[in-house]
This record gives C-alpha cells, sequence and structure tokens, in this order.
C-alpha cells in the first residue's frame, strides 16, 4: 500500500497539473481558439515547465542542497518554489511576446499558477502547505470556473477532478507528507485563486 501511494504522488505531482489543466481548459472550452502553431508553443513551455524544475531539483539533490524531490522539509522548499515561479512568469512574458492572440483562458490560467505558487511560498515561509494538493485544487477550480462561465459544460469534468484530488490526499495522508490540515488548505488554496483569476479574466 505504501508503494501504491508513492506512485499515485508521482503521477499527481504538480509539476504534471498545469498541462492537465491546459489540455482540459483545450478540450472542453467551447470558447478556447488558438492558432495550431500557438498550441504547439505552449505545450512547448508547459513541456520546458515540467523538465527544468525537475532537472534543477535532481541537481539540488546531488550537491546536497535538497534531501528529495519530495521536499518533505518545509525549508528547502524555498530555493524550488522560487524556481518554478521564475520559469512560469518567464513562460508568461514569452507568451505575451510571442503569441499575444491566444485565448485569455491561457494566459489567466498562467497567472493563477504563478499567483498560487506565490502565495503558497508566503505560507510555506511559517507553516508547510500541500502544494500537491494547491495543484489539485487548480485543477478544480479550473474546471468549476468554466462550467459556472459556460453552464452547459458537462459536470462530469469537476467531479472527475475531486475524485483526482481525493486519490492524491490520500496519498499524501498515507506517507505522512502532510497533516489533513495542510491538505485541505492546499486544496482549497489553489481551488479559491484558479477559480477567482480565471472566471474573472472571462467574464471581462
Amino acid at each position: 500500500m505504501y508503494r501504491l501511494a508513492q506512485i499515485l504522488s508521482i503521477i499527481f505531482h504538480p509539476l504534471w497539473m498545469p498541462l492537465i489543466i491546459y489540455l482540459s481548459v483545450r478540450a472542453i472550452d467551447p470558447y478556447y481558439i488558438a492558432p495550431t502553431e500557438a498550441d504547439y508553443f505552449v505545450f512547448l513551455l508547459l513541456g520546458i515547465n515540467i523538465i527544468a524544475p525537475a532537472v534543477s531539483m535532481l541537481i539540488m539533490i546531488k550537491y546536497g542542497m535538497l534531501s528529495s524531490i519530495e521536499l518533505r522539509n518545509r525549508k528547502e522548499r524555498f530555493g524550488p518554489y522560487l524556481l518554478v515561479i521564475f520559469y512560469y512568469v518567464l513562460s508568461y512574458a514569452m507568451l505575451r511576446w510571442k503569441v499575444s492572440y491566444l485565448p485569455d483562458t491561457v494566459f489567466s490560467f498562467f497567472l493563477s499558477v504563478i499567483l498560487s505558487l506565490a502565495l503558497s511560498l508566503t505560507i510555506n515561509m511559517y507553516w508547510k502547505i500541500s502544494v500537491h494538493m494547491l495543484a489539485q485544487g487548480g485543477v478544480f477550480g479550473t474546471l468549476l470556473a468554466l462550467n459556472v462561465i459556460h453552464p452547459n459544460l458537462d459536470t462530469i469534468y469537476p467531479a472527475l477532478s475531486l475524485i483526482m484530488a481525493g486519490i492524491t490526499a490520500s496519498s499524501r495522508l498515507y506517507l505522512d507528507a502532510h497533516t489533513h490540515g495542510q491538505v485541505y488548505a492546499g486544496f482549497c488554496l489553489g481551488a479559491i485563486i484558479n477559480w477567482i483569476v480565471i472566471s474573472n479574466t472571462l467574464m471581462v
């Protein structure tokens, strides 16, 4: 069971979730329209934002700056958080510069990731919060925002994201990586930030 929880934690790792969100938005938002070359560019940036932080953290582990890629030690999280925020800020700037004609959904999505990470970084200076659940909350908040703005969308997508979040939360708790409070706080923060940023952007 312990091994299964570890595998699930890897499958639902926070680095993957922005790609999951983008794929979900692209698939279910009826107003999402973007040229193929622009989509490729977004996929490239998201791929870099998965690979670059992972490689950076592995290098930090090799040189003793981190104990593991799980970032269980709250005090070790500051550097990796800053790295991921930097990559997403850079990606946001490149999107605005290179493909400014993309749907507002894409820009609001990147912005919500940056804000979620920045807030969780601030909280983490005083109290450990679950980044796994922050990412899961981001998926749910995004899908919920789309369903509020486009009421005709199938509600099965937010429901499936809640199941995914429940599996992730159970895995983190079983591994004793977080307390219940840290898991709930991470999910709520991610859901609220993504819902507010994306719904407000699309309503303008």
